[in-house]
């Protein structure tokens, strides 16, 4: 993820935002959440990575721009 520059709004609280991914790029997320528990391709640093498993309902500390599935919600 690197050194990112944050608003103090978005240094205090550990989300200000959410958007339903897509698979074209989006900006960088700080986490994601899942809607649908199910197996999801992720695109982390520029490469797609696939996770099987993910557990509905649970927040993942993962840095994606691009999701396989709009069951996955990017947060920032």
């Amino acid at each position: 993820m690197g050194l990112q520059n944050f608003t103090v709004k978005e240094s205090v609280s550990p989300y200000h935002k959410a958007v339903v991914a897509t698979t074209s790029a989006q900006a960088e997320s700080r986490a994601i959440y899942v809607k649908v528990a199910g197996d999801y391709t992720l695109t982390i640093n520029g490469a797609d990575i696939s996770f099987a498993g993910l557990l509905k309902g649970h927040i993942y500390p993962l840095a994606i721009t691009k999701s396989s599935s709009a069951n996955v919600i990017l947060l920032y």
